[in-house]
Order: structure tokens, then C-alpha cells, then sequence
């Protein structure tokens, strides 16, 4: 399966965002919020809109930057379209919305934080000296 994967070019990013794509196609009836017109409108042109992009991410870098755009649309689109009083509806939207976020920066080559006290890899540390001052009054 893993020869397989590596002939036809898919990448871990590809196949997340796709599962999401997926996971929006099928989350109006899946949480229940399909009788909400604008939800599943919004749905549906996300779908066609963003779901083919979603599969170019890793060889095109504006499409990545696109799916980082459109899921935060899908985070913030049940308060801005009118459906967040659907607790699972925002929920599942704001989870996801993040998601692809998250999946289109990687692709895009944006790193946002690294965690406290972990060095760059790609930067050794410096070999120079650091000069100690000592405490209290320069003059």
C-alpha cells in the first residue's frame, strides 16, 4: 500500500485534506444541521469550491494559502451565516474550520511557533562566546 501511495504522488498532506473535505461534505448530516439552509448552502460550495484545490496544496503553493483562507471561513461561517445556535454545528465547524487551517499553513511552508526551549534544527547553535556583565552600575 505504502508502493502505492508513493506511485500515484499522494501526500500525508493530500490525504488530510482530503478526510477533511470529506469530513465537510458529510458534517451537516452526520451532527445534525442539514435542516439549516444556509449550512448546507455553505457546505456545498465550500465542497465545490475549496475540495479540488485541497488535493493541488502540495504542489502549489497559492493553493495552500487558498485552503488556509477558506478554513478559517469555514471556523468563523455559523456565526457569520447564521446557524452557531447549533451547538455541534459550530463545534464541528470551528474543529475543522481549524484543521484545514492547520494543513494548508503546513503545505504553504508557514510555521507558527515552535514550543518553548526547542533549538531551530537548521541552525546550529553559536560557537561564539557570549561576554558576561557582571551586575550593578556601568560608570
Amino acid at each position: 500500500m505504502k508502493r502505492l501511495h508513493a506511485h500515484i504522488g499522494l501526500s500525508k498532506l493530500n490525504v488530510a485534506a482530503g478526510a477533511l473535505m470529506l469530513w465537510v461534505a458529510l458534517g451537516p448530516w452526520v451532527w445534525g444541521y442539514a435542516g439549516s439552509g444556509a449550512a448546507v448552502a455553505s457546505h456545498v460550495f465550500f465542497i465545490f469550491a475549496f475540495g479540488p484545490l485541497a488535493l493541488l496544496i502540495v504542489v502549489l503553493r497559492p493553493a495552500a494559502l487558498v485552503v488556509l483562507v477558506a478554513g478559517l471561513w469555514l471556523a468563523a461561517s455559523p456565526w457569520l451565516l447564521g446557524y452557531a445556535t447549533n451547538h455541534s454545528a459550530w463545534l464541528s465547524e470551528l474543529v475543522t474550520g481549524i484543521l484545514i487551517s492547520i494543513v494548508g499553513a503546513h503545505a504553504a511552508g508557514i510555521r507558527v511557533a515552535t514550543r518553548p526551549g526547542r533549538r531551530d534544527r537548521r541552525h546550529p547553535p553559536s560557537t561564539t562566546p557570549r561576554r558576561a556583565e557582571a551586575a550593578g552600575s556601568h560608570s
